[in-house]
C-alpha cells in the first residue's frame, strides 16, 4: 500500500515529521527567548528607583506602611536581581550557541516521549478489568469521604496562606517568602482557583482536594512498580480511607501535592532506569522540581529516590533489558548501566536548574536565607535533636494510625515488616525503596540538626501503605489461591476501604482536630454586635481564621489587636478577648501574646461561646501606658511555620 502524498510530494509521514521538527525548533526558540527576556526583565527591575518600589509595597500592605522595605533591603534586592538577570542571560546565550544540539536533544526527547506514551497506554489497557473497576470505585469513595470536609472551618495555616499570599497579586504571592507558610506552587494553584471561582473554603482547598483524589490511582501505579503481587489495590484502598490523608486533602496546604508528586516519581524513575528513556528522565526532573517548588521538604523524598535509583544501578537492575536482549553480551550490560547513570545525573542537574529558575522571584525579593535559613530550620544541638526526635516520631506514628483499630494497625505494621524481610521474593527491584529512603533521610536530619514537624513525613505514608499491602498480599495470596478465590484481594481492598473510611467519618476526628471550630459563627456574631471603638484581642491560632472570616463577613480587621488608649480617652469602648479551648488558651495568655495588659484579679465576663471559641469582655487597665506597641505585638504574633 503506497503512502498518502501531500501537495508538496511528501508522504503524510514525512510531512508530519517536518511539522514536528519545526514545532520543536519553535519550542527551543521559546525557551531561549524566555531565558533572555527573564534576564533582561531582572536587570530592568534592578534599575527601578527605591521610591517606586516602596509605593508599590505600601499599596499591597495591610497597614499601608511596608516597614520591612528599607533602603538596605532595597540594595540587597538590587544585587540579587542583577545576579539572577546575568545568570539567565548567560544561560540563554549558551543555549543560543548550542541551538543545533538543543534541537537534536528535543527531537530525541520527543521520540522517547512517544514511546513513553505508547507504553503507558499499553500498560493501562493491560490492567485487569477488576482492578480498573475497583480503582475507579476507590477514587469515587475517596471523593465521597473528602467532599464534606471541604466545608470545615478554615484552619490557621490555610487562612494565613490565603490572606498573606494567595489573595495578593501574583508578583507578591510568587516572590514574598516571609514565612515557610508560602508553599509557592500550591499558592499559585490556590490563587488561580480563587480568581476563577471566588473566595470560598472549598475553592481554596480544591488544589489539595484534587491532589488527594489523584493520589489514590498514583499509589496504585507506584505499588505495581515496586511489587509484583496483588497488593496495589489494597494500598490504594488504604490511601483512600486514611484519616491523615483525608485531613490534608481538605487542608489548603502543599503537603498532599508533595505526596502525589512523590508517588508519580516512583514509576517514572523505575521506567527511566529500565528503558533508558530520556523523556522519562526529563519528566522525573520536572515533577521533582515542582515538588521542591511546593515545599523545600521535597529534599527528603527526592534524595531517597535518587539514592534508590543509584543503588539499583549498582546491583544491576538497570541491566535487565540488556540481559533480555543479549544475555551473553556483558558490554551491552555495562553500556546500559552507564546510560542509566548518565540519565540519572541529567535528571538531578535538571531538577536543580528548574528549581532555581522557579524560585528565582523568591530568591530575588526575599533572598536565599528566607528559604534555607529561616528561624524554623535553625539547627539545634545534637543532644536536643536526639532527645526530641523519638517523641516526634512516636507522635507521627500515632497520627498515621489515627482512627484505625489496634488490630488493623498491627496487621499493617506486620505486613510492612514482611515486605522488608521477603523483599527479594515480592519486590520488582532488588533494593527496597524504604531502605534507601531511611539511608538518605536519617543522615540529612542529623546533618541539619532539626526535628521536622510531624506533617513533614506525610509523603512517606502512602509508601508505608504500599509496603504493608505488599506484605499482607504475600501472606494472603496462597490462601486465596487454594480456596480458588480469584478476585479476593480486590474484595478485601474494598471492604477495608469501607470499614476504615466510615470509621473515620463516624469518629469526627478530623473536625475535632480543627483549631478553628466556632470561628465562622464568632465572626458572624461580631458583624452584628461590634460597635465603633471596640477592640478584639486575639492570638494564634485564632487570629488567622478570625481575620479570614471577618473579611469574609465584611467586618474591618482594624478591630483586631488595636493599641489601647486610656479608659476615658480615645481608646476602645470594649475589650473583647477571644479564647480558643482547642489550644488551651486562657485570657491572660491571649492578652500577653497580643501585647495587651492584664491582671489575674480583673473580672473577665464570658459573653458568648461557639464550640471551642469563647469570647470574654475584659476590663481596661487603670493605666494603659504599659500597652505594647503595635510593631512589638506583630512580632509576637508571627505566623506559624508549616
Amino acid at each position: 500500500m503506497k503512502p498518502t502524498s501531500t501537495v508538496s510530494g511528501l508522504s503524510s509521514d514525512d510531512a508530519a515529521a517536518v511539522v514536528r521538527r519545526r514545532a520543536l525548533k519553535i519550542l527551543c526558540a521559546v525557551v531561549i527567548s524566555g531565558l533572555l527576556l527573564a534576564g533582561l526583565a531582572s536587570l530592568a527591575a534592578s534599575l527601578v528607583p527605591f521610591s517606586a518600589f516602596l509605593a508599590r509595597v505600601r499599596s499591597v500592605s495591610d497597614s499601608g506602611q511596608g516597614t520591612f522595605f528599607s533602603p538596605e533591603f532595597y540594595r540587597a534586592m538590587q544585587m540579587r536581581l542583577r545576579f539572577i538577570g546575568i545568570a539567565n542571560l548567560a544561560a540563554g546565550i549558551i543555549l543560543l550557541g548550542l541551538r543545533q544540539q538543543m534541537n537534536r536533544w528535543a527531537q530525541r526527547v520527543f521520540s522517547d516521549a512517544l514511546v513513553l506514551t505508547r507504553d503507558f497506554y499499553r500498560d493501562a489497557h493491560s490492567l485487569p478489568l477488576i482492578d480498573r473497576l475497583a480503582l475507579a470505585g476507590l477514587t469515587l469513595f475517596a471523593a465521597a469521604l473528602r467532599v464534606p470536609l471541604l466545608s470545615h472551618p478554615m484552619r490557621y495555616d490555610e487562612s494565613v496562606t490565603f490572606l498573606e499570599y494567595s489573595s495578593r497579586p501574583f508578583y507578591v504571592a510568587l516572590s514574598f517568602y516571609s514565612t515557610p507558610n508560602n508553599h509557592v506552587f500550591h499558592t499559585l494553584l490556590m490563587r488561580l482557583a480563587y480568581l476563577a471561582l471566588g473566595n470560598h473554603p472549598w475553592v481554596l482547598r480544591s488544589p489539595a482536594f484534587l491532589a488527594g483524589l489523584c493520589l489514590v490511582p498514583a499509589t496504585y501505579l507506584a505499588a505495581r512498580t515496586l511489587y509484583h503481587n496483588s497488593g496495589a489495590l489494597l494500598a490504594a484502598a488504604l490511601v483512600a480511607s486514611s484519616s491523615r490523608l483525608m485531613e490534608y486533602s481538605s487542608n489548603a496546604r502543599g503537603y498532599e501535592i508533595v505526596c502525589l508528586l512523590f508517588m508519580m516519581m516512583i514509576p517514572l524513575g523505575a521506567y527511566a532506569l529500565r528503558r533508558r528513556n530520556s523523556a522519562a528522565w526529563w519528566l522525573l526532573a520536572i515533577v521533582s522540581a515542582l515538588g521542591f517548588y511546593t515545599i523545600p521538604i521535597m529534599l527528603y523524598p527526592f534524595g531517597g529516590l535518587v539514592l534508590w535509583l543509584g543503588l539499583s544501578v549498582a546491583v544491576g537492575d538497570a541491566k535487565q533489558d540488556a540481559k533480555e536482549a543479549s544475555k551473553q553480551d556483558s558490554t551491552q550490560e555495562d553500556a546500559a548501566a552507564r546510560s542509566a547513570l548518565a540519565g540519572l545525573s541529567v535528571a538531578i542537574v535538571l531538577t536543580l536548574l528548574l528549581t532555581g529558575e522557579l524560585y528565582s522571584p523568591v530568591l530575588a525579593v526575599s533572598g536565599p536565607k528566607a528559604l534555607i535559613a529561616n528561624k524554623w530550620v535553625v539547627s539545634h544541638s545534637f543532644g536536643s535533636v536526639l532527645q526530641q526526635l523519638p517523641a516526634s516520631l512516636a507522635s507521627t506514628w500515632r497520627g498515621w494510625n489515627r482512627d484505625l483499630p489496634a488490630w488493623l494497625a498491627g496487621l499493617l505494621a506486620a505486613g510492612f515488616v514482611v515486605s522488608l524481610l521477603w523483599h527479594r521474593r515480592i519486590g520488582s527491584q532488588r533494593v527496597p525503596l524504604v531502605l534507601a529512603l531511611l539511608l538518605c533521610v536519617g543522615p540529612l536530619v542529623l546533618l541539619q540538626r532539626v526535628v521536622p514537624f510531624e506533617r513533614v513525613w506525610l509523603f512517606a505514608l502512602p509508601l508505608y501503605y504500599i509496603c504493608a499491602a505488599a506484605g499482607l498480599a504475600m501472606v494472603l495470596e496462597p490462601l486465596f489461591h487454594r480456596l480458588h478465590l480469584r478476585h479476593a484481594m480486590a474484595l478485601v481492598a474494598l471492604v477495608i476501604a469501607l470499614f476504615a473510611g466510615l470509621r473515620v467519618e463516624r469518629s469526627g476526628s478530623i473536625y475535632l482536630n480543627n483549631e478553628s471550630r466556632g470561628m465562622p459563627a464568632l465572626a458572624a456574631w461580631f458583624k452584628s454586635h461590634l460597635s465603633s471603638g471596640d477592640a478584639i484581642v486575639v492570638a494564634p491560632p485564632s487570629d488567622g481564621p478570625l481575620r479570614y472570616y471577618l473579611q469574609h463577613e465584611g467586618v474591618p480587621t482594624s478591630y483586631l489587636n488595636p493599641s489601647i488608649g486610656g479608659r476615658n480617652g480615645t481608646g476602645p469602648h470594649r475589650r473583647l478577648v477571644v479564647v480558643n479551648e482547642s489550644s488551651r488558651d486562657t485570657v491572660a495568655q491571649v492578652c500577653e501574646t497580643a501585647g495587651q495588659p492584664h491582671q489575674p484579679n480583673w473580672d473577665a465576663k464570658l459573653v458568648v461561646q461557639f464550640e471551642s471559641a469563647k469570647l470574654y469582655d475584659v476590663p481596661f487597665p487603670p493605666d494603659s501606658s504599659t500597652a505594647t506597641k503595635p510593631e512589638e505585638m506583630s512580632s509576637r504574633t508571627a505566623p506559624k511555620a508549616p
